[in-house]
């Protein structure tokens, strides 16, 4: 384990009903949302992983490993990642946020340090757990809750030292789409 390194995690998430096909595939701006989700954390980190079917992300480059625990949504994916790192701490990007830049991903490495477990983006405590730091150590809070059915990332950062940044889309120079998700086929 690598206590100063970074990994990247892109979480694929898989087909979503809404767009009725695979979104981590589905090109923006001239590329898949997957492959560009890689793209932004890669010049950040020391190594990358992408959570999902090997079958369908094997292509895109770095190791691709299926969540240990399918079904449990981001709680569930994240824990996946922790688990299989090198390095205690990971940046972790669902790929439907195409918006997401390199400064923000260095704003959150800044405020990564030993005495919290998590940090989280949040707006006016509107947070965003799927574009955040988690350490290694989260872990055993993450399985518990899981263990106890419970899938919510609010419920998992409640019990962990988690700092919440402040960053709203829009002032202090963040873009104003800065955590646009695509969720919808009207969002591309």
């Amino acid at each position: 384990m690598n206590e100063n390194g970074w990994c990247g995690v892109v979480l694929a998430g898989g087909r979503s009903s809404r767009m009725g096909r695979d979104k981590a595939l589905i090109e923006h701006n001239g590329r898949s949302l997957i492959a560009n989700a890689v793209e932004i954390l890669r010049p950040h980190v020391d190594e990358l992983l992408i959570i999902g079917d090997p079958s369908t992300y094997g292509r895109i480059g770095p190791l691709v490993i299926a969540d240990d625990t399918s079904g449990q949504g981001p709680l569930g994916g994240i824990l996946t990642a922790l688990r299989y790192a090198w390095n205690d701490r990971s940046i972790v990007l669902a790929c439907d946020m195409p918006n997401i830049n390199a400064r923000f991903i260095e704003h959150l490495k800044t405020w990564a340090d030993r005495d919290h477990d998590a940090v989280v983006a949040q707006c006016d405590g509107r947070m965003e757990p799927l574009a955040a730091v988690y350490h290694r150590s989260c872990r055993h809070v993450f399985s518990a809750r899981l263990a106890a059915g419970e899938r919510k990332m609010s419920t998992a950062l409640d019990r962990v030292r988690t700092r919440y940044l402040q960053v709203c889309p829009g002032e202090e120079e963040w873009p104003d789409d800065l955590f646009r998700n695509i969720n919808t086929p009207t969002d591309l």
